[in-house]
Formats: C-alpha cells, sequence, structure tokens
C-alpha cells in the first residue's frame, strides 16, 4: 500500500501506510484500510460491519468465555497460508488492528513459522508498537499454549 501525494511544495510525498507487513505479504491493519488494501482481506472482529470489505470474516475472540477462539485462528492461519500460496498479498484487519488483528497474525506466525508467540509478537511490536499481546487483553490466553 504506497502511493503518493502532492504536498504543499508540489513535491512527491510518501503517503504513510497505516498497515504493518509482520511476514512477507502477510500485513495488520484496521478496518479503515481494508478499503483500500489490494489482496485478501480477512476480517477477525466480533461482529463485523455490513459494508465491510472482507474475503472472510472469523471471529477470533469469544467475549463471553473471555477466551480466544482457537478453532477460528487456525483456520484464518490457514486461510492466509492458502492466499500466499496463490501469491496475494493479506491484510488481517480488526477495528484498530491493536488486538484481534495482531493476535490473527502472531497465530499465523506461530503455526507457520513455528514462532513462541511472544517472539511472534515481538516480531509484530517491532513494525506496528501499539500493538497489545493477548495476555494483556484476554483473561484465558493460555488456552493457546496448549
Amino acid at each position: 500500500m504506497t502511493g503518493e501525494t502532492r504536498s504543499r511544495t508540489g513535491t512527491a510525498a510518501p503517503i504513510r501506510a497505516s498497515v504493518s507487513e509482520v511476514a512477507p505479504g502477510v500485513f495488520v491493519g484496521g478496518w479503515k484500510d481494508a478499503a483500500r488494501f489490494v489482496g485478501a482481506r480477512f476480517c477477525v472482529l466480533d461482529e463485523p460491519e455490513p459494508e465491510m470489505p472482507a474475503d472472510a470474516h472469523r471471529p477470533i475472540y469469544d467475549e463471553a468465555k473471555d477466551e480466544p477462539i482457537r478453532a477460528n485462528l487456525d483456520e484464518v492461519a490457514e486461510l492466509v497460508r492458502g492466499a500466499r500460496k496463490r501469491g496475494k498479498p493479506v491484510l488481517l484487519f480488526c477495528g484498530h488492528g491493536i488486538r484481534r488483528s495482531p493476535l490473527a497474525a502472531a497465530w499465523y506466525l506461530h503455526r507457520t513459522e513455528g514462532l513462541t508467540l511472544d517472539a511472534a509478537y515481538d516480531r509484530i511490536r517491532s513494525v506496528r508498537p501499539r500493538v497489545e499481546h493477548v495476555r494483556e487483553w484476554v483473561g484465558h490466553w493460555q488456552i493457546l499454549q496448549e
């Protein structure tokens, strides 16, 4: 997601992308990014808005149980893997790209590269510092370590 815009002086200046690349061709962002993203878009919000452009929606957090939905995280990881095999860039998105989409990306890195969740979050935070680790917002996050 690169582009150019004209500054007041008339020179081209890069547009600051609000998506973050966490692995080759795999990006994390918020719902506003999905409208501009060219590639596969996977929404991981609990309840998607009807007008959100998404190739697939999988909720990955059960608020009532305060725990991740591991089966859906596995499914999202497979969707990402399939899109990447077809050469498509992928956007994992939620509301603001701080909690749910980073969790989906961390799980993808865990499943495909064998990273620990901590190592996956370290990588994601290196390009997207405001990310909240799953243990910071989910009560029963430990089920991801089973």
